[in-house]
């Protein structure tokens, strides 16, 4: 019985100290809850979040289905953001996951492509590459299913009866192109 209860004290001081630690870092507040931060499936990728993104530790946040890196935040992650529909912006394929890529000042949003619910870093791309951010949370994005990705424009068909853009309409001469040297 005594051996009993000094194991007890040992997980009771044990899980006081990893609460002590978790206290050191500070709290990210206001991160705005993405429309479906509920969903299981969030839950699911937030339980792999990294603890570390390009040499940023991750810190605390006050907002379901989210989280930080850096202080100041250098990444901000949301899960549950509206899925994008297709689009003509850079979409970027890293490690079986398709992110599509924008970029705002000098922060960049990447979303998930082709799962739902959609997730989403922010990030300050002085401080951190997008390289980086995509391959970190990877694994953590990968525990919610693809259902679809990104398409090669080369990939795409043309739809019988609608124009060739290969064909040069009749009356427009064909551009020449300069010598190079």
């Amino acid at each position: 019985m005594a051996k009993r209860s000094h194991v007890l004290r040992g997980g009771v001081f044990a899980v006081v100290g990893g609460l002590m630690l978790t206290a050191c870092t500070s709290l990210v507040a206001d991160i705005e809850v993405a429309p479906d931060a509920t969903d299981p499936l969030c839950a699911e990728a937030m339980v792999a979040m990294p603890e570390e993104i390009a040499g940023h530790e991750r810190r605390r946040t006050d907002s379901q289905s989210t989280a930080a890196w850096g202080e100041p935040a250098a990444a901000v992650f949301r899960c549950g953001v509206q899925s994008p529909g297709p689009t003509t912006d850079e979409c970027i394929g890293a490690n079986g996951v398709d992110w599509v890529a924008r970029e705002e000042g000098t922060n960049w949003r990447i979303t998930t492509y082709g799962r739902d619910p959609a997730m989403e870093v922010l990030f300050d791309g002085e401080r951190v590459s997008s390289s980086s951010v995509m391959v970190d949370v990877g694994n953590a994005v990968k525990r919610i299913p693809a259902d679809g990705g990104c398409t090669d424009p080369s990939d795409t068909e043309v739809v019988p009866g609608e124009a060739d853009l290969d064909e040069i309409p009749e009356g427009v001469a064909p551009q020449q192109s300069e010598p190079v040297e």
